[in-house]
């Protein structure tokens, strides 16, 4: 399911997101020379409409007659990407192929990592565009000082993740620092343009930078909300009583304006007619239901927030919400 080329292919720097199939074939790796080693290892589009990675890396590669380093770049779901889609239907998410995964990608991943394994990789970025609005932030899967210091040079924002445990990030730790990237909504030039920033700073790396220590505002992933799969869901804010009668599951709408906010206790997310194990479900790192701990049902089937906690990725695009989660709950690190 790899390609592997050792050169870029003729018009792959002139080419958009959604002609890279046509071009590649498929999931592609592909080898760019620069003038030193190791390699920095590149990801974009593991989900195949975030594509200001990609718009980043054309840039850079048509800008450039020359890099300051070998680059590594692995272009990902160019299916779903040709179509403007996070994945297809019937298709796995690709940033939960990497570890502990047993369908057909997990060749194509197991193939990414022996590359990986047969040349020394300096360090790793994957590049990911945000669903909902959110300030720009870093996602790490370590807390060493390398990898806090190459977060910095992003985003004085950073989130810690154990779970999913399935992700490129974790994946990578095997063979360098790695950090991931939330850059801004799909489809803002702005996006594109601080993926190209980051990339640039990337590039002119002699070293791994030093550890930020209390400039880095570090947040650690508690918990993920989960909407039951069988439950039918929609966003608005008035809520007539016949439709909170007979509707599963209605979300508070605007929800995406306190992602990185601390929201307090009380907070409403919504309002149901089910039972709260019915339609919502809380999730920690090691996939235990914590439910109870972070949400209640007041007597009228408001569902509201038992403790502050802070948000993250917290969207309104039914299909994330589907294939991911509502949102991620997360509380303050020291640095």
């Amino acid at each position: 399911m790899l390609n592997v080329f050792d050169e870029a292919p003729e018009g792959l720097f002139s080419t958009p997101a959604e002609g890279l199939l046509r071009l590649l074939g498929g999931p592609s790796l592909i080898r760019i020379p620069g003038f030193s080693k190791p390699s920095l290892f590149i990801s974009v589009l593991l989900h195949g409409n975030e594509t200001s990675g990609w718009n980043a890396v054309s840039r850079l590669l048509r800008d450039r007659s020359q890099l300051p380093r070998d680059l590594l770049l692995f272009i990902g779901n160019v299916e779903a990407a040709a179509i403007g889609k996070r994945v297809l239907p019937g298709q796995p998410d690709y940033n939960r192929i990497w570890r502990n995964y047993d369908g057909p990608e997990a060749a194509l991943a197991k193939s990414v990592l022996d590359v990986l394994r047969q040349e020394p990789i300096f360090v790793g970025l994957d590049i990911h565009n945000n669903t909902g609005r959110n300030p720009h932030y870093s996602v790490l899967t370590e807390l060493d000082a390398a990898t806090k210091g190459l977060a910095y040079l992003f985003s004085d924002k950073a989130v810690y993740i154990e779970e999913p445990n399935t992700v490129l990030g974790v994946a990578l730790r095997e063979f360098c620092p790695a950090t991931a990237v939330e850059v801004g909504p799909v489809g803002d030039p702005a996006s594109d343009d601080r993926s190209y920033d980051l990339l640039q700073a990337y590039m002119a790396l002699s070293e791994i930078p030093e550890d930020p220590g209390d400039a880095l505002k570090l947040h650690r992933s508690v918990g993920r909300i989960h909407v039951m799969d069988e439950v039918e869901f929609d966003f608005t804010d008035d809520v007539p009583v016949a439709r909170q009668q007979t509707e599963d599951l209605i979300l508070t709408s605007g929800v995406e304006a306190v992602n990185f906010h601390e929201i307090p206790q009380g907070f409403r997310f919504g309002v149901s007619h089910k039972p709260l194990a019915e339609t919502v479900r809380v999730l920690d790192p090691a996939h235990r239901d914590i439910t109870a701990e972070f949400l209640e049902t007041l007597h009228d089937g408001t569902i509201v927030l038992r403790k502050p906690a802070i948000p993250a990725m917290f969207t309104t695009d039914h299909a994330v919400i589907r294939q991911d989660c509502l949102c991620y709950l997360m509380e303050i690190m020291a640095g």
